[in-house]
């Protein structure tokens, strides 16, 4: 159970999965091939994986898809909350023979933490999104739970070894949260498979196309009241967020969205799609539509990116500070107004529309490509790895033990 340190052998790197989320739940929301895809790159470079999930025995069914990286479970059937508190105790012969813990994403930080106090591992936190920012743009949270994460958010960052965000906007925000941290925050936004995502030159079939989560922060309810008004057929792919057994937790909205404006024939819902068939669709649309309430850093913006496809996006977080306005995409305010008036001057212009095509290509291969950002996380790890040496384990456990006296 001794800690390997030869600078010859694969560092390990442990992974805590968002609270509630498992490989059902990605397979649920179509993104389990595109997590894993990215992980395995990871294990191509040489790290040895391990992937802490919220899931039960069910997470052995998919070894096609995990192909080496062990996939660690809540094998005793706790409750979430339960198991989010024990993770670390639960999983701690694995977490002992670790080099580094990493966070998938915002909001496993806080497992990840108990994980690094216990263990004293060295913590990198990835993050697409703030807590705290996303709790704002929801006028029904309480005051308390706003500051509760932005309390949480100061913890993750003051005790990172690193903190990798998506844009400059992130990096700004964390340093106004823990000026300290700044120097030890990294950009290496999510990435895109950019062999896979490319244009097709497909017939287009809508107007726009909309990809994600159908939740009250995607502020779908101005899209689609923006897309009657200006007459734009537009098809909407995707679901709510999932639970740990693949259920919608969005389901109200979902489903006044679709009492609203499921009528509309210019409208087509198409459900969740897996992430390895969205090309095809992308590619049959004209545009992207992104104009979230908040939002982090917008994956299927990339990929459309990626596909050559403008995005019109919401001047808010991630989205802002990605596009390049008329460039690569156009951006509005998030309210049915400007969104309208957003898909009028897009799909008016034509050559608009190709120039920024070309241009979204470009800027996604340049800068999001899976090879590109897994290449830079890799290196970024071993430098934590080689800088952060870990002791035994069996001292980790005897200083655990010594400090809960």
């Amino acid at each position: 159970m001794n800690h390997r340190s030869s600078a010859d052998e694969p560092h390990t790197v442990t992974v805590f999965m968002e609270v509630g989320s498992s490989l059902r739940t990605w397979q649920a929301m179509g993104i389990l091939e595109r997590e894993l895809k990215y992980y395995r790159t990871l294990q191509g470079l040489g790290l040895r994986l391990n992937l802490i999930s919220y899931g039960g025995r069910g997470e052995n069914d998919f070894p096609a898809h995990t192909r080496g990286i062990r996939v660690l479970y809540n094998w005793l059937g706790l409750p979430p909350p339960t198991y989010q508190r024990r993770v670390f105790q639960l999983h701690a012969r694995h977490l002992l023979r670790s080099n580094i813990i990493r966070t998938h994403d915002t909001h496993a930080m806080l497992a990840a933490l108990r994980a690094h106090w216990a263990w004293r591992i060295p913590l990198v936190h990835r993050m697409s999104y703030f807590w705290s920012d996303s709790m704002k743009a929801n006028p029904r949270q309480p005051q308390s739970h706003i500051e509760e994460a932005l309390a949480h958010e100061r913890e993750i960052f003051a005790n990172a070894a690193r903190i990798m965000v998506a844009s400059q906007d992130q990096a700004d925000g964390v340093a106004e949260r823990v000026p300290a941290a700044a120097s030890k925050t990294i950009i290496n936004a999510h990435c895109v498979d950019c062999d896979a995502f490319q244009p097709s030159g497909s017939e287009k079939r809508y107007d726009l196309i909309y990809v994600g989560r159908l939740a009250w922060i995607k502020n779908l309810d101005a899209i689609l009241k923006a897309v009657e008004i200006t007459g734009a057929t537009i098809a909407i792919i995707g679901g709510g967020t999932m639970n740990t057994v693949g259920e919608s937790i969005d389901y109200e909205y979902e489903a006044e969205l679709k009492a609203r404006f499921g009528e509309n024939k210019r409208i087509q819902w198409l459900g969740v799609v897996a992430n390895e068939d969205l090309p095809m669709y992308i590619n049959q649309a004209k545009a992207l539509i992104l104009c979230s309430r908040y939002e982090g850093f917008g994956r299927s913006m990339i990929e459309a990116l990626a596909c050559g496809l403008p995005v019109i996006g919401s001047k808010v977080g991630g989205i802002a500070a990605t596009l390049r306005h008329e460039e690569t995409g156009v951006l509005c305010e998030p309210d049915v107004e400007s969104i309208a008036a957003a898909i009028k001057a897009v799909l008016s212009q034509p050559r608009l529309i190709e120039h920024m095509g070309a241009n979204a290509r470009k800027f996604a291969v340049e800068t999001f490509s899976l090879d590109a950002v897994a290449r830079r996380e890799y290196d970024l790890l071993r430098d934590v790895a080689r800088q952060h040496p870990v002791e035994g384990a069996l001292k980790r456990v005897a200083d655990y033990v010594t400090r809960k006296r």
